[in-house]
């Protein structure tokens, strides 16, 4: 399959530590924009304003997309979109609210977000959580001077590492019919990491999933063995003992992407988008690890 997509990066998962430090977040920034593959940076909460107007420019004159990042924010703060009490749902409104003002303030074009944990009570769960969504989407609409910005949900585990309520693909199937029907500017990151970590194959995943709900998906890696160090959703470097992900796993997800229609299907971007969210372990260099995954990635499309 010939490459017929914009390559991205998640800045904050590729340099650690970084995205709150104004120098190391221009400095990574700059080394994303100087490597011509990448058309795409996915960046989250800026630390403060002249540093959101310094990014900005740079995106703009390296000719980089961007995309918003609220997760990183739900779970710094510990916020739950998808909680049942209206006081905490709200509050994670009104931090939401202040992520799409940022992401349009980015020229981003896509705003991606994850559930709360998974409480128990999954039905009244997803009842608040739609909620939410019903509540972002319409505010990203009307604040949005032309094109929407997309509001991404992004499924997680349910029960290893961040125990979200989406959660399964199933469910994110379910939610997805229903935000669809409400609402043009709604759709679902993959991530080909989480699917171990959910026990699901990507052929489970997408046929799950109503196939025009996906509209951005994520390569990387994860370990499933619970007494190793990087056990859980941590984003290990591709080669990384005992991890699931390699080569192979790259060519069948992209594969049944490519089956499904999602490298032909209308994306903000203009083509539709793949990035990568890779970790460097301690020791490594970002550059490095980036470098990596697009050796896999190159060998999984001439495989």
């Amino acid at each position: 399959m010939a490459q017929n997509f914009k390559l991205g990066v998640v800045q904050f998962m590729a340099f650690p530590n970084s995205d709150q430090n104004p120098e190391a977040l221009l400095a990574s920034l700059k080394a994303i924009a100087l490597d011509a593959d990448f058309s795409l940076v996915e960046v989250t909460r800026m630390p403060d304003q002249e540093t959101l107007t310094k990014v900005r420019s740079l995106l703009e004159s390296a000719h980089l997309d961007c995309g918003f990042a609220a997760t990183p924010v739900i779970l710094r703060q510990g916020l739950n979109p998808s909680a049942t009490d209206e006081t905490v749902r709200k509050s994670a409104v009104d931090e939401l609210r202040r992520c799409v003002d940022e992401a349009i303030a980015l020229s981003a074009k896509t705003l991606t977000l994850m559930s709360g944990p998974f409480g128990g009570d999954e039905a009244g769960e997803l009842r608040a959580f739609i909620k939410t969504l019903d509540e972002i989407c319409a505010y990203a609409a009307d604040r949005s001077s032309s094109e929407p910005l997309l509001i991404l949900v992004e499924p997680f585990d349910r029960n290893v590492d961040k125990k979200a309520l989406v959660g399964p693909s199933p469910l994110a199937g379910e939610l997805a019919s229903e935000m669809m029907s409400r609402h043009g500017n709604f759709g679902l990151l993959i991530d080909l990491s989480h699917l171990p970590l959910l026990g699901e194959t990507v052929d489970e995943c997408l046929i799950s999933l109503p196939s025009e709900s996906v509209r951005h998906v994520h390569i990387g890696n994860c370990v499933t063995a619970p007494d190793d160090p990087f056990y859980g959703d941590q984003h290990p470097p591709f080669g990384y003992p005992r991890s699931e992900n390699g080569v192979e796993q790259v060519r069948i997800f992209l594969s049944a992407l490519h089956y499904s229609g999602y490298f032909s299907r209308p994306s903000p971007y203009g083509l539709p988008t793949v990035s990568f969210e890779v970790k460097p372990l301690p020791d490594q260099d970002p550059l490095i690890v980036l470098a990596n995954a697009k050796r896999v990635l190159r060998a999984s499309l001439a495989s």
